[in-house]
């Protein structure tokens, strides 16, 4: 019998019966998702004592240190994967299209995760500027250089 019903039929997921609670997972793995990072963000500048002023440089020795770390690199790619996995289960109540759920829905969330780690650089080189750090315009002018973080040239 399954035979005779056609392909978009087998493609289609099956509704669900309590969407709440695959929001409430889904919702939760994204918040994991993003702590994840920026906890480990926070540790390094508690670490190297960060803690009194969001400045340029403050942001430009956590990106370096952390992405000089292959525990913390594991950790950002930990942190996008859950976010990615929350956004597929909060998605599935709403969804009916496996190839949709599995393509459309993880690509959105790379594309939100990246959003917000671009919103977050940005209130940093605000916040820098409100509390008058001369290097915040540096920072400003590096974004719209498009050399951020300050990448050599080679020759």
């Amino acid at each position: 019998m399954s035979a005779l019903r056609p392909a978009s039929a087998r493609r289609e997921l099956p509704p669900v019966e309590s969407r709440a609670q695959w929001i409430a997972w889904g919702l939760a793995l994204q918040v994991i998702g993003v702590g994840i990072p920026v906890v480990a963000a926070l540790r390094h500048a508690h670490e190297h004592d960060l803690g009194g002023g969001i400045t340029h440089y403050t942001i430009r020795l956590l990106w370096h240190e952390m992405l000089r770390s292959g525990a913390d690199v594991a950790l950002l790619v930990l942190g996008v994967v859950l976010f990615v996995l929350g956004a597929v289960v909060l998605a599935r109540p709403f969804v009916r299209r496996i190839s949709t759920l599995l393509t459309v829905i993880p690509l959105a969330a790379v594309a939100g995760v990246s959003v917000l780690g671009v919103l977050a650089v940005v209130c940093a080189i605000v916040l820098a500027a409100a509390n008058g750090d001369a290097a915040a315009g540096d920072a400003i002018s590096n974004l719209s250089s498009g050399s951020w973080p300050n990448r050599r040239r080679r020759k």
